[in-house]
Order: structure tokens, then sequence, then C-alpha cells
């Protein structure tokens, strides 16, 4: 089996930083529950499939014109993005 090589075709990722909600389970008093219970911090690395005023549709892999393993990430939920063009 050969493999192709590829044109320099630019690729182009998506780094996006995000927090996502966080369950505790048992009694705490709300003094400390302020102080411990705190959102996650995410980062997800992949392929923008399509982005609307709502959200960011992600995918960590792409071949061609088909996407596999895909987040939907609210707006409100992000932190950050960066895009890089490789």
């Amino acid at each position: 089996m050969t493999l192709k090589k590829n044109k320099k075709k630019k690729i182009d990722i998506t780094l996006i930083v995000w927090y996502d909600a966080v369950a505790e389970t048992g009694w705490t008093s709300k003094e400390d529950a302020k102080k411990t219970c705190k959102l996650a911090e995410c980062v997800s690395v992949g392929h923008i499939v399509d982005k609307n005023k709502d959200r960011i549709l992600l995918a960590c892999t792409k071949s061609e014109d088909e996407y596999n393993a895909m987040i939907n990430i609210p707006n409100a939920w992000i932190k950050e993005i960066k895009e890089y063009h490789l």
C-alpha cells in the first residue's frame, strides 16, 4: 500500500478554551460550596465544522469532506479561541 503525499494544502486547526459544568455531591455549607465548587476549564483542539450565534461545532478528526468525534460548545461557555493555519 502506497500513501499519496498531499500537496501543500493548508490545514486549519482551532484551539478552544472553554468552561464546563461540574456537579458536586454530598452535603456542604454555603460558604464552602462557594469556595470549592468551580467550573472546569477545558481545552479542545480540532476542525470547525460549523459555527453560529449559539455554538461552535468542533471535530477532532477530518478526512476529505467527513468529520468524526464532534463536540458542540455553547458560545457562552467559551473563554478563548485561537486559530492556526498550518
